[in-house]
């Protein structure tokens, strides 16, 4: 399935995306509300983290990452029972 964004100017669908698909091929056509297509990149990524939360925190990926495999290997972990 392939999803492209297009424009209805109330009388065609433009694509407003490069796409490749064959001609004369069935296609569904959604009409998105205006609030949710208004919104840009940057508002989406916001309400996902306002959504889902973010990671707040001060280290890089590389110190976290190595936090994680210290703790595979350590033999102090708690082990319930």
């Amino acid at each position: 399935m392939l999803s492209v964004r297009g424009i209805y100017d109330g009388k065609r669908i433009k694509p407003i995306e490069k796409f490749d698909a064959p001609s004369n091929v069935e296609v569904i056509i959604t009409f998105l509300d205006k609030k949710a297509s208004a919104k840009s990149v940057d508002d989406k990524t916001k309400d996902l983290a306002e959504l889902c939360g973010s990671w707040e925190d001060d280290r890089t990926a590389e110190e976290i990452i190595k936090e994680i495999y210290d703790s595979r290997t350590s033999s102090q972990r708690e082990i319930d029972l």
